[in-house]
């Protein structure tokens, strides 16, 4: 093959990126984000957008029976062209998949051993690609919690079957580390959740001293799909209980919804609590909306994973509700568990006795969050270096070119 053919492949790389994208949660759209920031020689894709088939007839059906909803998105088309994006997609891949240049990446979120469709996505990208697919910084799903639906199953062992011919392959936490490693993994290492990546700009925050004024205290919650440690009415009565102590104490509370269905949920507490309407904040769907927002708040109460990854990523120090295992996952990758109850044991007094310690330690605390989510904000930037040349299409031979490009290397 002529090297200028081959530079035309190295320059058109197509990236498939698996996960749940597209539907304006805060987490997985700022993970994305921070994929596309770290590889941007790449033309990324999602797994959903090269899925779409267009289907014109199956449209006008639709919109013979609802001229309404046919001109809505008409209107929708005119105005952000899903469609047309998705079909450029396509176009995209399909051209430079003939070339030889798509790569795959198994994105962020609790993607291994939560649903069958996942490992299928991942092996179907690695068929198509004809290349090892990274991983980066998924979750895995515990037993202990899943076990209990009754149409899940445990697949840890094809996951690590299908991961072991990565060198390396990078998980959110320690608890994900440790589920592969049970099931027999050998190449697995904690590179961290990647939206940790957006500590970037406040790396180098001067010393906070706490003001001479009362605290601004952010609260999250949401919409849980019924999949929690105990029971939503804890959240709730605890959440609302904390407002009204918080107010007691003189300090500012505003609710913090990440997702549009977590804007109910949000005002429920607000109004049991007393808050105004105006406490309720629009959802933070995004990651520099919900950046700008939470750095003006001296801490976090959060029950969405990613109001505490990206709160901790501001150096805004967070009380974590576990309401799965996902988030005592990444509060153990910065040495935070003691800040982190599960919702199952959660109680009003609980909760308070909780930020009540954190308010009272709250500059040594924010002190010791910069630094350790620096610590890891590092270490995921070192997997991603790790990682690069197979997205960039330089073959596993230039991955392993290093001891210190496996998870031996890395002391795990």
């Amino acid at each position: 093959m002529s090297s200028k053919y081959m530079g035309l492949i190295e320059a058109t790389r197509a990236g498939i990126y698996a996960g749940w994208i597209g539907f304006e949660n805060l987490g997985d759209e700022a993970m994305y984000g921070i994929c596309r920031e770290r590889f941007p020689s790449v033309s990324w894709s999602t797994s959903y957008q090269l899925s779409y088939r267009p289907d014109g007839a199956q449209w006008l059906r639709r919109g013979a029976t609802d001229v309404r909803r046919l001109l809505r998105e008409f209107a929708a088309e005119v105005r952000r062209q899903p469609r047309l994006r998705k079909l450029a997609a396509r176009g995209t891949h399909s051209l430079i998949k003939f070339l030889g240049g798509e790569v795959a990446l198994l994105g962020g979120g609790t993607l291994i051993n939560r649903d069958p469709w996942n490992l299928a996505t991942y092996l179907e990208l690695r068929h198509r690609t004809r290349s090892l697919v990274p991983i980066f910084g998924s979750g895995v799903a515990s037993p202990e919690f899943w076990s209990s639906r009754p149409e899940w199953k445990d697949t840890r062992k094809e996951w690590v079957s299908a991961l072991a011919e990565l060198p390396i392959a990078g998980v959110r936490g320690p608890n994900s580390l440790e589920f592969l490693r049970e099931a027999g993994a050998k190449n697995v290492v904690v590179s961290g959740d990647p939206a940790i990546a957006y500590h970037s700009p406040y790396r180098n925050a001067p010393a906070w001293v706490r003001p001479d004024r009362p605290l601004r205290v952010a609260i999250n919650t949401g919409d849980c799909s019924g999949n929690l440690w105990g029971r939503p009415d804890n959240i709730q009565q605890s959440l609302v209980a904390l407002a009204r102590w918080l107010r007691e104490e003189k300090h500012h509370v505003e609710l913090l919804p990440v997702w549009s269905k977590d804007l109910d949920s949000c005002q429920q507490v607000a109004r049991l609590a007393g808050l105004p309407e105006s406490a309720v904040s629009a959802p933070l769907t995004t990651h520099d909306k919900f950046l700008k927002r939470a750095e003006t708040f001296d801490l976090l109460i959060a029950v969405k994973l990613h109001a505490a990854v990206l709160a901790s990523a501001a150096n805004v120090p967070c009380v974590v509700l576990e309401y799965q295992p996902k988030c005592l996952d990444f509060a153990a990758s910065i040495g935070w568990e003691r800040f982190t109850i599960r919702t199952s044991h959660l109680t009003p007094a609980k909760l308070i006795d909780r930020v009540a310690l954190l308010v009272e330690q709250l500059a040594p605390a924010r002190q010791e969050l910069t630094q350790s989510v620096g610590k890891l904000e590092q270490q995921f930037d070192e997997y991603c270096r790790q990682i690069e040349p197979l997205i960039l299409g330089k073959g596993a031979a230039d991955y392993q070119a290093s001891p210190s490009r496996t998870a031996a290397g890395w002391g795990v």
